[in-house]
């Protein structure tokens, strides 16, 4: 015997999202069982029968024929309770179909998302690939068409995959619901910004089917260029695809000619100058489809703010070389007018036809030109090699005047700077009148304790640079004194390890070590001992390196790391010691060294160490330099981000009496490098820290260069930024739509590869994988009642009782 039962693939398309009752018996399976069951009721009613043909043979016919009948419908109810009839209730769901959009956000979908026709004007506009991205979703009825059969999941990738950003349910199933009447889709301008600077388009789509995965997964619906410049190939995520059941669809943008292109790729100037001083502005510019092609470059300025065009002040041709390697151009300049002024560097094309993009082929870089000198505090432990060296070529260079405090040195000692002070300043009017104080190795605890806090507070409210140099001597005792020395150990951007007493760090750091540049350390300018950056990276790569370095448990939070001690030291390290990083704190700008080893440059040659010097302190000063407002002062973190990056924002404003302004926010503007405002206006958030000073921040979405300003409250007087937003270099190296990536990718998946016009028959290879599943079910059995055990106890008692009335055995 077996429960018998209605087959539920039968049943499930009737019962989606309802409840079916039905009736089911517990009948035989087998032939033999069915023969077993016949033969033994044929065996009782013959039974039955034959019994009563004899003991009712002298009966009347009435008796005859109610006697058997009684007891066979008596069996018959102990038949039916065998058969056990029953009723099944059953409650049926329907999990929808789904299709996940997978949508590439890399900073490469900001390229045109076609080859230009022949015909087509050079002056017309193609629409980037995001843009056709966006009206795909936004103004066709492809998505809608998607809806009605799938619940759609939008995801979006670049480095990495995002968390799911919407889900679309299915609009039949949203029909009689109110909400459907008044359903907000996405932003899709706002979701689909283009800023990720690496494409890991394989990994990207193997995250999401791993998260995907299940029956009613109808398809994965990858829209992209399809240039995929990190991480797994394509057949690693088409394998995962075959292995896992998955449907790969591709929608497919950007042209797929050999692109002609020019770009300005880099530009590498100083942002502070000293008026009159001499100064290169470098330019490398690269082509593709262009070799041997000679362009014009020029060079225009304007000062920063105005609204006029700027005007060409030099120009050069150039012949390009091979497809992306760059050429390097000089442009010497020498201030000759006080202020912040833009350069910008512009190819101009001979004939050049359509280019794939042309925003790349300018680039603007804001260079501060100051009249009065940097004014440089020493403050010294003891007479080191730099000290010595530093002090001498900043007397001798007209853009500087340098103080010095020297703690060993006696009353009437005679040294090679401009004033030597007795001890370090302790007076505001005394401080004050420093841009940047160089401390090397100094003894901080003979330093006034109210000295130690003016200190701190000219750095973090009034701009001031510091460059702290660790040494031999005093430093293990300034990182053992983490309680008298707060202030001093806080403005430094890295953790000062604290060494055992008594290890004499000369003696024991008896091995050179290289210095390792970090990717900060090879793009600033302060590690550039040549104009050269090709040339600089050179000479840190083969230079020696120095033999002492102060050991480091890390940079502090927001710190940069610009170089570390390379190779293993003799000392204790819990990881390598950092050579060079910097910090903003609040409105000044701190900078450590971990080795007093700078000297050794001046072997190669001096001009390296004059050079570096040089650079740094005025970087450390500029903030100082550029506080062109006594009443306020703006900040940015730093002048040159990535794409997709945010601009960090500082302010600190004071009111007309010169005390902290207090609001809860100030507005600032943000100018575009198109040339329109961000809308709505940026505003920046007080600082719940300290008085008077404002923090925010700006997401740069598009390549260029931004400008910020921001009025001082109750004047006319606008104070101004201006940040570069840089598209990665992986980006750009393949302006093409990697139409045989994505046809990989989507191999022998079920799948295929589309244009994204042809985006409607994608949906032709999406098949309903949606499926009823049981919620539940009630059974009820129709014989387990009273009345039932009455009718077969009646039936029985009836021919029982008639037996004895009529006197039968």
């Amino acid at each position: 015997m077996f429960n018998f039962a209605f087959l539920d693939q039968l049943l499930a398309p009737m019962l989606a999202q309802q409840a079916v009752r039905f009736t089911e018996w517990s009948i035989p399976e087998s032939p033999l069982e069915w023969g077993l069951l016949i033969a033994i009721l044929l065996l009782v009613i013959t039974w039955a029968i034959s019994l009563y043909r004899r003991d009712a043979r002298e009966l009347a016919m009435g008796w005859r024929i109610l006697l058997p009948t009684l007891r066979l419908l008596a069996i018959a109810g102990l038949l039916v309770v065998y058969f056990n009839p029953r009723t099944r209730t059953q409650s049926w769901a329907e999990r929808p179909s789904r299709v996940a959009v997978l949508v590439d956000v890399s900073s490469s979908m900001q390229n045109p998302a076609r080859d230009a026709a022949e015909d087509e004007p050079v002056d017309s506009v193609i629409p980037s690939r995001r843009e056709e991205v966006v009206k795909l979703l936004q103004d066709q009825p492809w998505l809608n068409d998607l809806r009605e059969r799938h619940e759609v999941a939008i995801y979006t990738f670049d480095k990495t995959l995002s968390t799911r950003l919407a889900t679309l349910p299915r609009l039949e199933t949203a029909e009689g619901d109110e909400s459907a009447e008044v359903e907000e889709l996405p932003d899709w301008d706002e979701l689909l910004q283009p800023t990720g600077d690496e494409t890991r388009l394989a990994e990207a789509t193997a995250d999401l089917m791993r998260e995907m995965t299940g029956r009613t997964l109808a398809g994965i619906v990858v829209v992209s260029d399809g240039g995929s410049n990190a991480g797994p190939d394509m057949q690693a995520a088409n394998d995962l695809a075959r292995q896992l059941n998955v449907r790969l669809l591709a929608l497919g943008t950007g042209g797929t000619k050999p692109p002609i292109n020019v770009e300005v790729a880099k530009l590498v100037a100083p942002t502070d100058v000293q008026l009159g001083d001499p100064f290169d502005l470098e330019a490398y510019v690269r082509g593709e489809g262009l070799a041997g092609r000679t362009l014009t470059v020029e060079l225009l300025r304007r000062q920063a703010g105005e609204s006029a065009s700027p005007t060409v002040i030099a120009e050069q041709d150039v012949q390009l070389l091979e497809d992306r390697t760059p050429v390097q151009l000089s442009f010497p300049l020498t201030p000759t007018e006080k202020g912040e002024f833009e350069y910008t560097v512009r190819v101009r094309g001979n004939g050049l036809g359509r280019e794939v993009k042309t925003d790349d082929n300018e680039r603007v870089v804001s260079i501060n030109a100051f009249e009065r000198p940097v004014k440089v505090l020493v403050f010294a432990g003891g007479p080191s090699w730099d000290y010595r060296f530093l002090t001498g070529v900043l007397k001798r260079h007209p853009g500087f005047e340098v103080d010095a405090v020297l703690q060993t040195a006696g009353v009437s000692v005679s040294q090679d700077v401009d004033n030597v002070l007795p001890a370090f300043p302790g007076e505001k009017a005394d401080l004050y009148q420093y841009d940047v104080v160089i401390c090397f190795d100094p003894d901080w605890q003979k330093v006034l304790e109210d000295s130690r806090q003016l200190f701190e507070t000219w750095v973090s409210q009034e701009g001031g640079g510091a460059v702290f140099v660790a040494g031999d001597i005093h430093t293990p005792l300034l990182a053992a004194a983490r309680d008298e020395l707060p202030n001093i150990l806080y403005l430094h951007p890295v953790f000062l390890d604290t060494i055992l007493p008594g290890i004499d760090m000369v003696s024991a750091s008896t091995q050179v070590r290289e210095i390792d540049l970090t990717p900060d350390g090879l793009s600033t300018p302060l590690l550039q001992v040549t104009e050269d950056p090709t040339s600089s990276e050179r000479f840190w790569e083969e230079f020696e390196g120095f033999y002492r370095f102060y050991p480091t448990t890390g940079a502090k939070t927001g710190a940069s790391v610009y170089a570390l001690a390379g190779g293993a030291g003799d000392l204790t390290e819990t990881e390598a010691p950092i050579l060079l990083a910097s910090q903003f704190y609040g409105q000044g700008r701190t900078f450590y060294i971990g080795s007093p080893e700078f000297y050794r440059l001046r072997a190669e040659d001096p001009e390296y160490f004059e050079r570096f010097w040089t650079r740094l302190s005025r970087e450390a000063a500029r903030n100082r330099l550029r506080r062109s407002n006594p009443r306020g002062t703006l900040l940015v973190d730093q002048d040159v981000i990535r794409l997709g990056d945010s601009i960090k924002v500082r302010a600190r404003l004071l009111d007309a009496d010169f005390e902290a302004y207090e609001a809860d926010q100030v507005d600032i503007e943000v100018e575009r490098p198109d040339g329109r405002l961000v809308s709505p206006s940026p505003q920046l958030r007080a600082d719940s820290s300290e008085a008077g000073r404002y923090l925010g921040e700006v997401r740069a979405n598009l390549p260029g260069r931004y400008q910020v300003r921001m009025r001082i409250p109750g004047t006319e007087d606008v104070i101004r930024e201006s940040v570069v937003a840089e598209v990665p270099d992986l980006e750009n190296r393949d302006l093409r739509q990697d139409v045989r990536g994505l046809q990989r990718l989507t191999a022998e998946t079920g799948g295929g590869y589309w244009e994204l016009a042809e985006a409607e028959q994608t949906l032709a290879r999406l098949p309903d994988s949606s499926e009823q599943f049981l919620l539940g079910e009630q059974i009820q059995t129709l014989w387990d009642r009273s009345w039932v055990l009455c009718v077969i106890v009646g039936l029985f008692g009836c021919e029982w009782l008639i037996r004895k009335l009529l006197k039968l055995a």
